[in-house]
């Protein structure tokens, strides 16, 4: 009988052989894996890998480099962070623009002149003792005393029909124009205008079928004003958009018609000194401002003096501020800024941070107090016009709004993403009339009887101020403008 033998004792070596020929490829894999690795080191440009791979150096030498590579590569990433993070909150990078800019790109500044006498002397005597003429007197006087609360009424037509009748007209305060070296009717380019101190001058300033979103709208402009209607075709301007049509000598806003003191405006103003009754200062003169066409100016804050008797040179600096188109999809709070399209106002048309805050304080006085003040936008034809039984309540608004830390009444009023301003320079200068020969000629042409007696006597006190405006130029055709541009990183 053949002797039986057991199966698995033939497997058993082959199993075992299989195991060591397992072990011994994952061994050559290992090998590869580490050598790949050091080659990776040694050909590689990161700086300091190589000398982690080179065999050659201490186990030291290579913790060392392998030490200083984290080290930089941690600094490396903490600093990306941080741009990242800087990047994400202000996303825009603000420049000055090296190029140029084309004198007929922008208008000529609007110019705002008020006489710091708010109500004629004249005027203010006529004005019977507890009358409602009375009560509408110290609204704007800002007189305190006994105030007829039952009599005022706080319609707007009474206020202007004060307004145009007690103060200076235009035509009184203006008496000799001149632009771009050509006389010029001072009634026809300027315009009047009611502004916190009152009843003012302007030039050059958009139309108010332009300015306001409604034609039928209370602003800030009086009907009966300007004896030339129809000589100036009004047309469209904007920052952003720049002239709609086609300028021209006949259209205002006006373009800039040169550089230099003759292509300006010069203007011979008269301050009737003896008929002052409520200033808006401690002193006697006017107050001017330069602003865009698309303002409504805020003379009380920002407006420079003009003392009586002097003559005044004003040299321009125009300012813009422009932004790049790809920004758009950058959100507003990010930016800073509001383009045209995106302005949310109810009462003017083109958006400024001026004109924003101007219909922010309307709508705050109004819902606070129930009534505005007069030179505020007016949102609805039947608003109340405040009085002084009202100036607790407003007052105490516009501080609020004045204090920017308070949160409870402020407004959040960006400026625009495309804005033009205007950055005076006065020198002033002693008026001498009736001394010597002059150059001048404008005061020449002033018919005024009181003006010839001050030319006879040099010594009896002056009324009057010569104010020429130029623009700051050091090329024929362009400006000096600072120009301030935004880009996306």
């Amino acid at each position: 009988m053949a002797p039986v033998f057991p199966v698995h004792k033939h497997r058993f070596p082959q199993a075992a052989f299989e195991m060591e020929s397992r072990a011994k490829v994952n061994s050559r894999e290992r090998l590869s894996l580490s050598e790949n690795l050091r080659e990776y080191c040694l050909n590689t440009t990161i700086h300091g890998l190589k000398y982690i791979g080179t065999v050659s150096l201490t186990i030291w030498e290579r913790a060392y480099f392998f030490l200083t590579f984290l080290i930089v590569t941690v600094c490396s990433i903490y600093f990306i962070s941080s741009v990242y993070i800087k990047w994400q909150s202000s996303p825009i990078i603000i420049g000055l623009n090296p190029i140029a800019t084309h004198i007929r790109s922008i208008p000529f500044p609007a110019v705002t002149i008020c006489n710091m006498n708010q109500v004629r002397k004249e005027a203010a005597e006529r004005i019977e003792a507890h009358t409602l003429d009375q009560s509408v007197l110290q609204s704007i006087c800002s007189i305190d005393g006994d105030f007829n609360v039952t009599q005022y009424e706080g319609k707007w037509s009474v206020v202007k029909k004060l307004l145009l009748s007690a103060t200076q007209p235009c035509s009184g305060l203006l008496k000799a124009c001149r632009y771009a070296k050509q006389p010029e009717k001072c009634t026809e380019i300027f315009q009047s205008v009611f502004t916190d101190e009152g009843l003012c001058c302007t030039f050059n300033t958009l139309d108010s079928s332009y300015m306001f979103q409604s034609e039928k709208a209370l602003n800030i402009f009086p009907s009966e004003t300007g004896d030339a209607v129809g000589r100036f075709r009004p047309i469209l301007w904007t920052p952003e958009t720049g002239y709609v049509g086609h300028p021209s000598n006949d259209s205002f806003p006006r373009v800039i018609a040169g550089t230099g003191v003759p292509m300006g405006l010069a203007i011979v103003l008269d301050a009737n000194v003896s008929d002052y009754y409520c200033s808006s200062t401690s002193s006697t003169g006017f107050k001017i401002i330069f602003h865009s066409p698309t303002e409504s100016p805020k003379i009380t804050d920002y407006a420079q003096y003009i003392p009586v008797g002097s003559e005044n040179r004003i040299i321009i600096t125009p300012k813009i501020n422009d932004a790049a188109e790809k920004i758009r999809k950058v959100v507003q709070s990010q930016r800073q800024c509001v383009f045209a399209n995106e302005a949310n106002l109810t009462y003017y048309s083109v958006y400024s941070r001026n004109n924003c805050e101007l219909e922010c304080e309307a709508k705050l006085i109004l819902e606070n107090c129930g009534c505005v003040l007069y030179y505020l936008p007016k949102l609805y034809e039947d608003t109340k016009i405040c009085s002084r039984a009202n100036a607790r309540c407003y007052e105490q608004i516009r501080n609020s709004i004045a204090f920017t830390a308070n949160t409870s009444l402020s407004c959040t009023c960006l400026p625009g993403c495309f804005e033009v301003s205007y950055v005076p320079d006065v020198t002033t200068a002693e008026l001498q009339v009736g001394q010597f020969e002059i150059r001048e000629s404008m005061l020449n042409n002033v018919k005024d009887e009181q003006y010839a007696n001050l030319a006879r006597n040099s010594k009896e006190q002056p009324r009057y101020s010569f104010l020429g405006d130029r623009s700051s130029t050091s090329t024929p055709n362009v400006f000096s403008i600072t120009r301030t541009s935004a880009a996306q990183w």
